[in-house]
């Protein structure tokens, strides 16, 4: 199958016995690792919160074979957006894309042209499925625009996954759900686009195609006007993690539009014709910090509304991670987000 045709499984192959006795002495440890994590480096957090960092950072300190760690994860973002759906007792509604791509509601459906949509991209390095705080993440943050601004729709795209699908099969299809959507009537003016980590990447990745179009994929839909905004939380800007699985598909042609970080300033020139406003959210902790806040000075100086938020105590994606241990919804960079969706929808006819 062709990378623009790369379509996402309902399901990850079992793990065969082999893998299954190499996660034995990880399984483990395990108790052990997050017991120590709790107390050596909370640094303030809850012990939910310590426990769960602890735990990730022991998973991926490991040098995992991607399908491996798929099989083990055992769940697709399909998969989890369905489990999720039915706990909330909300209608599944997913719409199937050219290029093998799905956008999944989180809420009603938006179609007509005085409709409102914050489309989103999730965060994995471009080999992982969302995780299962997601959907409550996009949930809680459709209920808070609800609350302020009429018929606000929020969806996500969910993108084939490399090294099966190689970059840029990921633009490929954020580029169709964008298509999807201004095909439905929706103004571009009346759309956020924002995703964490690799989605924030993606999020960079559009904009660079509709700046730059290139050649090797589809051409990029003309804009009447420019999105209404551009959220980046924790963006992912160079690859290093799993670079491994992700470079293998990085031409020459495509090095500053997947690795935004590389790109010289004069690259995003024009920037703030296709998102006039930009806030960028990161944790004081993350290892990411440096070239986040290095690339956020580089987008002001072309998009004067860049608004950055450092979260206090925060770690990679903070604001989402608190979602997996019962306590999202609150923060500096929660709060901002809420507040720059709110704002950016409420500014646009």
């Amino acid at each position: 199958m062709s990378p623009s045709t790369s379509s996402n499984d309902d399901s990850f192959r079992p793990l065969t016995l082999r893998e299954r006795l190499w996660l034995v002495p990880i399984l483990l440890k395990l108790p052990i690792v997050v017991t120590i994590g709790i107390f050596r480096g909370n640094k303030g957090r809850s012990w939910s919160r310590s426990a769960n960092l602890a735990l990730t950072r022991y998973l991926f300190d490991h040098e995992w074979e991607i399908h491996t760690l798929r099989s083990f994860i055992g769940v697709t973002t399909s998969q989890m957006y369905q489990t999720w759906a039915r706990s909330v007792k909300q209608e599944v509604l997913t719409d199937v894309l050219p290029e093998g791509a799905k956008l999944h509601w989180i809420g009603p459906r938006r179609d007509a042209s005085h409709h409102k949509v914050f489309l989103y991209f999730h965060g994995g390095c471009f080999v992982l499925p969302t995780r299962p705080d997601y959907f409550p993440f996009l949930h809680s943050l459709q209920k808070a625009l609800s609350a302020d601004v009429e018929e606000v729709g929020v969806v996500a795209l969910e993108y084939s996954l490399a090294p099966d699908a190689p970059v840029p099969t990921q633009l490929r299809q954020a580029n169709a759900a964008l298509t999807h959507l201004l095909q439905k009537g929706i103004s571009p003016s009346n759309i956020v686009i924002g995703g964490d980590s690799a989605g924030a990447n993606l999020t960079l990745q559009l904009a660079s195609h509709l700046l730059h179009p290139l050649a090797s994929i589809p051409a990029p839909p003309t804009l009447s006007q420019p999105f209404a905004g551009a959220l980046l939380i924790s963006p992912w800007l160079a690859y290093s993690l799993m670079s491994d699985l992700v470079k293998s598909g990085v031409t020459p042609e495509l090095k500053h539009h997947v690795e935004p970080a590389t790109a010289p300033a004069g690259w995003w020139s024009g920037l703030d014709g296709v998102y006039p406003r930009v806030l960028i959210t990161a944790g004081e902790h993350e290892g990411l910090f440096d070239e986040i806040i290095d690339t956020s000075r580089v987008i002001g100086e072309h998009v004067k509304d860049t608004t950055t938020v450092v979260e206090p105590g925060g770690i990679h994606e903070d604001m989402i991670v608190k979602f997996a241990v019962g306590q999202g919804g609150n923060g500096q960079d929660y709060d901002a987000t809420v507040a720059f969706l709110t704002s950016s929808f409420r500014g646009r006819n």
